[in-house]
């Protein structure tokens, strides 16, 4: 990288990274995140963060799917095994 190229990239402050890291935890809000931030990021640094993270967000929903698909019928009778079977309350 040429030192031109250097002086004129800005570094990322760590208030920054700190926000950016909080709307990435938080769910369903970290998917719009990383897509505002691939679309309006100045640097390369945040925008492919932010590349990344959109795809291991899909990646583990899809596998969350397919466990759920597979596995529910499991889980259901498993639930159904340590629930006590009580009366309504009134």
């Amino acid at each position: 990288m040429s030192k031109e190229k250097k002086k004129n990239e800005k570094g990322i402050s760590f208030i920054n990274w700190f926000v950016t890291l909080i709307f990435s935890w938080l769910p369903a809000v970290n998917i719009l995140f990383f897509i505002f931030t691939i679309a309006f990021a100045r640097t390369r640094s945040k925008r492919n963060y932010a590349i990344a993270g959109l795809v291991l967000a899909l990646i583990l929903a899809i596998a969350a799917s397919v466990m759920i698909f597979w596995f529910s019928d499991t889980v259901v009778g498993w639930l159904k095994s340590i629930l006590p079977e009580t009366t309504p309350a009134q």
